[in-house]
C-alpha cells in the first residue's frame, strides 16, 4: 500500500494546490485594491473647489464686439482680464475702464487701454482695482459699485459689471481704509 501522507509527490502537489488557492484569493484582492485607488485618486485630482466652481457659474464672459471680460461680479481684490480678439484693421481706439463716484450716478476713468487693430489683432490685459490715496480711492467704497468699460473710436456698446464691497474667502487682505 502506498502511504500519501509521507510521499514527497503528495506534500509536493499539496503545496503547489495550497499556493494556487492562495494566489486565487490574493490576485483579485489587488486588483480591487488597485482599481479602489483608481477611482479615489481620480475624485480627488478632478474634484473642483469652491473657487473653480464659482467661475463655472460665473463662466460665461461677456462680450462687445471682439472685446470681453471674464465675469459680471467681482470681490475686492480679484483681477479683472479683458480679452481681445479678431480686431478689424479699422478697429482703433480706447478702452476706458471707468469707476462710479457719486453713488454710481457718475463715471470717473480708473484706467485706460489703447488699440489699434493693424498693430495687433489680438491680446490681453489685467488689473486689478486698488487704493490710491493719491487718485482718493481710499476705502471699499470707493472702488465698489457698478462699473463700466467703454471702447471709444467703435461702435461696440458698454460692458456693465459689478465690483462687491467684500474680499473673496480665499484673499486675507483686510482692505482697511488707508485715508
Amino acid at each position: 500500500m502506498i502511504d500519501f501522507e509521507n510521499s514527497n509527490v503528495f506534500r509536493y502537489f499539496f503545496k503547489i494546490s495550497i499556493y494556487m488557492i492562495k494566489a486565487k484569493i490574493i490576485i483579485p484582492i489587488i486588483i480591487i485594491i488597485i482599481i479602489i485607488t483608481i477611482m479615489v485618486t481620480t475624485l480627488i485630482i478632478f474634484t473642483p473647489d469652491e473657487y473653480a466652481n464659482k467661475n463655472k457659474v460665473d463662466g460665461e464672459w461677456i462680450k462687445s464686439g471682439s472685446f470681453e471680460i471674464d465675469k459680471k461680479q467681482y470681490n475686492m481684490g480679484e483681477k479683472i482680464f479683458l480679452s481681445t480678439t479678431n480686431l478689424l484693421p479699422e478697429d482703433k481706439g480706447i478702452v476706458k475702464f471707468m469707476r462710479p463716484v457719486n453713488n454710481d450716478t457718475d463715471y470717473k476713468l480708473y484706467i485706460q487701454v489703447p488699440f489699434d487693430g493693424t498693430a495687433k489683432t489680438q491680446f490681453n490685459y489685467y488689473f486689478e482695482p486698488r487704493y490710491n490715496e493719491f487718485r482718493g480711492l481710499c476705502s471699499m467704497d470707493d472702488i465698489a459699485g457698478n462699473w463700466k468699460v467703454e471702447f471709444n473710436g467703435t461702435q461696440y456698446e458698454d460692458i456693465n459689471f459689478e465690483i462687491l464691497a467684500q474680499s473673496s474667502s480665499w484673499d486675507d487682505r483686510t482692505f482697511e481704509p488707508i485715508c
